[in-house]
């Protein structure tokens, strides 16, 4: 028998298992490191690519920009200290000539290094960044630790040195962004290349917020100690620095506690780090009893601008009422309480500070500081002739119109020169001024405009628009029937009624319903966009309340939300006589630093804001307002003027913005706490007596001058009702005790109309009745028939359907019925027939002849005085 070959033995269960699981294992791990491997390749080409483009954002952007501000910052120019000097042209000799130094107040006092104590230095360096003296500007290791923790879902990076809180408070960007840090990072390097630790430390200690309104060490310490800073002992200084890490929370006026405990941990880390040298000096300084001093001082101390000497008024030398540094010898204004600087001069540094922070990121603190110790020359656009005259009538409280409450009426005015658009005068204020850095109500009090703000906001873009021209017709009517609005100021309506007359009588009803044709959006664009109005709102919640200038009583009436100041008035006016264009109404030119270089270029914004025509009837519109409506008060006989009045609801302000071919000058008047205006006596408009009482003798001299006339502007007759080319009816209408409805009106020849009137026609009017006439009223013995003109009826009016000077053909009630045909005798038969008459043909309404008038220049003239002139 043959032998059987020997079955192999099989694995076991649990092995075979095993097998099938490794492989499967093997085959998903080989999956996950090819799909690892993936991610790895595509992160690292991601990363190349991330890392190549930051890398270009950094070299061209970041580093670029870090340097520049850098650069800009200037902190080591802070030693020289040098006085900022304002000067004007004088208008004589073209020459510049000194109009004010700039010189520091008791609120801003900045200390140099040299006077600041080692332990407050230490004591920031201890608590706010110990390893600041070895950094180059950035404290690596807490930056890292600062991005995980950024990374893990904090809600700040944390880890800034005191260069990064320094740019942080200069530049005044706190967002918490990673480009906002990328861009501090860089700054801080750069700034510590180029400035010395005690350069930045100077800095800052000089501008970190310290509670209580104190801006910088040196006010913190009388604040808090009544003290100099460089008296402060280690305990003090410690205190003091506490406060910058939560001014709320460790103010010690507010949680002496927080303060206290917050102080011994500056003061154990100053031991801990070897600034505090020895245990009995550490034990002394947490033992002493911290008073603090309820913000009170003992006397104020002025700092010179020019050498940073700090004193009382006792230790300056006091000369014929001036006050001179002992140290250096130069004036400090500061300390004569009667120096104030004048409304132009505050305008000037607001301007100055604002251009420096837009320019250089500069907080408004160290912009502040930058200007009155920078040693620069600013360059102002003030003129001096005018503004003595508006200071001659603005502090003598005998100029202002006397009211019957017991608050003083206040006014502000602004003045620019058509020749240049730049400011050269202003008021912010009646009486004397009591301060420097007061309020401008010139420039920084928001009012509401009233009907001054038709002619910028409403006419000027609808006629630009090509919407209206001064003859288009509008219905004196409520746009809005169920409410009644808006209403005249007078309460009543007139109907049919052409723009020139709307804008000359100041008629609510009118200038809305333009308003609506032109479209608010439309309005509220060509204000911000080409008039340079910043103080609009176009959405403010308050509350549950939303408010909006979008809208046709804002922008119709002048209803604003917050309103307008002066200033932007006067700028959005001074387009007009300027040809159209708007120009930036600026108060100074230039800024120049001691070595020459400029550092701030204030060109004129300058842009076309409407075009010749707009401008043209715009002009013609607004003199007309002068010479035959609400502004009649402030006309001149040998110089054209043109503006327009305004006021406020309940008569709370009065505003009047009027121009000549030379200046455009605005004045409001009102009060600081609103109530209606009352005039004790004179019914003036109080804005025209102060814009009288600075334009007319600043125009004294003057050549006559009128605005620029186009060629192609003729004189036409229209009908009144319609804008129509006049019929006979328009002449002959019956209303207004038999004076026709025909007006002159001044067109462009293509605005001028091609169609004859269509809302007249010629009645016959019974004598006896008075009313229209019947075949039979002709016949009646005795009677007789006058022909008139009348309206012809329109349904869609909203005024007048039912006046008897308007014709319905419908209307049976309108027709005689005194004569009928059994009043009228029968007419004996003539001897033979005779010819009917016939009726003659219309004649065409003549046009005036256009008086010659010599050419006009584009622009403003120059003002050029006789030689009577005031010199």
């Amino acid at each position: 028998m043959a032998r059987q070959p020997k079955q192999e033995k099989q694995p076991h269960l649990a092995w075979r298992i095993t097998r099938t699981i490794l492989d499967v294992l093997g085959k998903i791990i080989l999956v996950l490191l090819i799909a690892v491997g993936t991610v790895a390749l595509i992160a690292a080409i991601a990363g190349s690519i991330f890392l190549s483009k930051f890398k270009s954002y950094v070299e061209l952007d970041i580093i670029p920009k870090a340097e520049e501000y850098a650069e800009g910052l200037e902190l080591d120019n802070i030693s020289l200290a040098q006085t900022s000097i304002i000067y004007y042209t004088d208008p004589k000799t073209g020459e510049y000539r000194e109009l004010q130094q700039l010189y520091g107040t008791e609120n801003r006092i900045w200390v140099s290094y040299d006077d600041i104590p080692l332990d407050l230095v230490h004591a920031a360096i201890s608590i706010e960044d110990k390893r600041f003296p070895t950094h180059k500007g950035v404290d690596w290791i807490r930056t890292l630790a600062a991005v995980k923790g950024f990374a893990g879902g904090s809600s700040s990076f944390g880890g800034s040195t005191i260069t990064q809180q320094l740019i942080k408070n200069l530049s005044q960007e706190d967002e918490v962004t990673v480009d906002r840090k990328v861009q501090e990072i860089f700054r801080a390097l750069e700034v510590e290349k180029r400035y010395t630790k005690s350069e930045i430390m100077e800095w800052y200690l000089n501008t970190i917020y310290l509670g209580e309104g104190c801006y910088g060490v040196q006010s913190a310490a009388r604040v808090y100690f009544g003290k100099k800073v460089s008296d402060l002992t280690t305990a003090e200084c410690a205190s003091l620095i506490a406060i910058t890490n939560n001014p709320s929370l460790y103010d010690p006026y507010i949680r002496e506690e927080n303060n206290r405990e917050r102080q011994l941990t500056i003061l154990k880390e100053m031991y801990a780090q070897g600034y505090i040298e020895t245990e009995e000096a550490y034990q002394a300084a947490v033992d002493q009893e911290m008073v603090f001093r309820n913000g009170t001082y003992d006397e104020e101390e002025y700092t010179c601008a020019s050498c940073g000497f700090t004193g009382t008024r006792a230790e300056y030398t006091e000369t014929d009422g001036e006050y001179f540094c002992p140290q250096c010898g130069e004036a400090n204004y500061a300390v004569d309480k009667n120096h104030y600087y004048s409304y132009f001069v505050d305008t000037v540094w607001r301007d100055v500070v604002d251009a420096l922070v837009e320019r250089y990121g500069y907080s408004e603190l160290a912009a502040e500081q930058k200007l009155l110790t920078g040693g620069y020359k600013i360059y102002a656009t003030i003129d001096p002739e005018v503004q003595a005259i508006v200071d001659k009538v603005y502090e003598n409280l005998d100029n202002v119109p006397k009211t019957v409450s017991v608050q003083q009426l206040q006014s502000a005015i602004v003045v620019t020169d058509n020749k240049t658009g730049d400011i050269v005068a202003m008021a912010g204020g009646v009486g004397d001024k009591g301060g420097s850095l007061t309020l401008n109500r010139a420039t920084q009090s928001k009012q509401p405009a009233g009907s001054s703000f038709k002619p910028v906001a409403v006419y000027a873009p609808a006629l630009d628009a090509g919407i209206i021209t001064p003859a288009t017709v509008y219905e004196d009517s409520p746009l809005n029937e169920d409410r009644n609005w808006p209403q005249n100021d007078s309460r009543s309506y007139s109907g049919l009624c052409n723009v020139l007359r709307g804008l000359t009588r100041s008629l609510n009803t009118i200038s809305v319903k333009v308003l609506n044709d032109l479209g608010v959006e439309n309005s509220y664009q060509f204000l911000t966009q080409k008039l340079g109005f910043t103080t609009l709102v176009d959405e403010l919640q308050i509350g549950d309340h939303s408010y909006t200038d979008i809208a046709l009583a804002p922008l119709g009436l002048g209803q604003l939300t917050r309103g307008v100041t002066v200033r932007e008035m006067t700028q959005a006016y001074g387009t007009f006589p300027n040809g159209g264009t708007f120009r930036e109404a600026r108060t100074f030119t230039k800024v120049v630093d001691p070595e020459g270089k400029v550092i701030l270029d204030n060109a004129q914004e300058s842009h076309t804001a409407i075009g010749e025509k707009a401008d043209f009837y715009i002009n013609y519109m607004l003199q007309n307002a002068v010479l035959a409506g609400t502004g009649s008060a402030a006309a001149m006989d040998n110089i054209a003027v043109a503006g327009k009045t305004g006021t406020s609801n309940d008569n709370q302000t009065r505003w009047f913005a009027g121009y000549t071919p030379y200046y455009t000058a605005v004045v409001w008047c009102g009060y600081d706490e609103p109530e209606q205006i009352i005039l004790d006596g004179d019914w003036t408009n109080p804005a025209i007596s102060m814009w009288n009482q600075v334009m007319r003798p600043l125009h004294e001299g003057l050549e006559s001058a009128s605005f620029s006339q186009p060629e192609n502007v003729g004189y036409y007759s229209v009908c009144a009702d319609c804008g129509g080319k006049p019929i006979e009816a328009c002449k002959k209408d019956v209303r207004e005790n038999g004076s026709n409805r025909v007006v002159t009106v001044r067109l462009f020849y293509e605005d001028a109309p091609t169609k004859e009137c269509t809302c007249h026609t010629m009645v016959k009017i019974c004598k006896e009745s008075g009313k229209i006439a019947n075949e039979y009223c002709e016949k009646a013995d005795g009677n007789t028939v006058e022909e008139v003109g009348k309206l012809i009826y329109n349904k869609n009016w909203k005024v007048n359907k039912d006046a008897d000077f308007v014709y319905n053909p419908e209307d049976k009630e309108q027709v005689c019925t005194i004569h009928t045909a059994d009043s009228v005798k029968p007419t004996e038969p003539t001897e033979g027939p005779t010819d009917p008459t016939l009726p003659t043909e219309p004649t065409e309404p003549t046009e005036p002849p256009e008086p010659p008038e010599p050419p006009e220049p584009a622009h403003a003239p120059t003002p050029t005085r006789k030689k009577t002139d005031r010199s």
